[in-house]
């Protein structure tokens, strides 16, 4: 019987018996490496001259260059000057990844599951930012990305000024503010229909 795969990250599993005076290889080959790829590696990609990011996988057992599987990977780094919001559209599959807006203007990236003919909402991560985003299957109605930390606008202004905190204008996603912690946000600011922002108690949510 023939070594299996897991279904994102393409693991190899094998067969007792299998590989025999070959195990190293495997190892080195399909499973050691795409195990520190998915905790630790990262992935460039110019928005600005190659447009929107749909994250390449492999198939199982193909032992192609680690960076032709880019949905493998634990951080995703986005450059360039687009002129135009970009999307990065990631398997709809349970997985966390580190977004870095590195894009030089002011476009903001999305990071979506699907595909460009079928995506879910996503999360926005602004330019100059970052978020960790995870996968959740249970958001109706076919899962979709959320946000766990960071993706909030840092001071920016004219040169190296430091002066302007800037946030969006409508909330897309479900949205928790963690416990223990207050949010403040510049309004007037919206919230799509079947989309709930959560407020533990003792927590604080400001719009000013």
């Amino acid at each position: 019987m023939p070594s299996a795969y897991t279904n994102l990250l393409k693991l190899v599993q094998p067969v007792t018996g299998e590989l025999t005076n070959t195990w190293g290889n495997t190892v080195n080959s399909t499973l050691t490496q795409f195990i520190e790829n998915s905790i630790a590696g990262f992935q460039t990609y110019n928005v600005g001259t190659l447009g929107d990011w749909t994250l390449s996988t492999t198939t199982p057992g193909d032992t192609a260059a680690a960076s032709t599987n880019a949905a493998r990977y634990a951080i995703l780094i986005t450059t360039g000057a687009p002129g135009t919001t970009r999307y990065i559209y990631a398997p709809q599959l349970s997985k966390t990844y580190v977004v870095i807006n590195n894009c030089t203007d002011s476009s903001s990236v999305y990071i979506r599951g699907g595909t460009s003919s079928s995506y879910t909402a996503g999360v926005e991560i602004e330019a100059g930012s970052s978020a960790l985003v995870a996968w959740d299957s249970t958001i109706s109605p076919s899962g979709d990305f959320i946000k766990v930390a960071g993706g909030g606008g840092g001071a920016a202004g004219g040169g190296s000024d430091q002066i302007f905190f800037e946030n969006a204008q409508t909330v897309t996603v479900r949205s928790t503010i963690p416990t223990g912690m207050n949010a403040g946000t510049f309004g007037p600011v919206s919230i799509n229909g079947g989309v709930t922002v959560t407020v533990p108690t003792g927590s604080v949510w400001t719009v000013v």
